[in-house]
């Protein structure tokens, strides 16, 4: 793995988390493929725009905090982010969640073809209890 990707991916991790916190859903967006999906504890498989266009309408508050970046090591296209993401879900409380989103990423590693959620949802279900079928996590 050369000095350069690792470079690459560590700013696409950063990019990420620094749109996620600022609920800029056009940078945010950015990070990904057109086709990219997103896999949440709670929603399941979506395409990712659709999975953050509806986070960012019903989030507010956001502040992220970064733990750490994982490489893969004999494939750099795999890459995770680990960190501390608190929020506000509509006129609710915020709430903190600790989690680990992994990245499958472009070839050149520019850009995000998947990612998986990873979070312990227990703390935060109520705020997506009711009775639609409309919920993100």
């Amino acid at each position: 793995m050369r000095s350069e990707q690792i470079s690459r991916v560590e700013a696409l991790c950063r990019n990420y988390l620094s749109a996620l916190e600022g609920g800029d859903l056009e940078a945010l967006l950015a990070n990904f493929t057109d086709d990219a999906v997103a896999i949440s504890p709670i929603s399941g498989r979506q395409p990712a725009r659709d999975f953050y266009t509806y986070v960012m309408r019903i989030t507010s508050a956001r502040k992220t905090v970064l733990r750490d970046i994982f490489i893969g090591v004999s494939d750099p296209t795999r890459a995770a982010v680990h960190f501390s993401y608190t929020r506000t879900v509509g006129s609710g409380e915020p709430a903190t969640i600790e989690g680990v989103d992994v990245f499958e990423l472009t070839e050149d590693c520019r850009r995000i073809a998947s990612v998986t959620i990873i979070y312990d949802t227990a703390p935060v279900r109520a705020d997506f209890a009711g009775p639609t079928s409309d919920r993100t996590g």
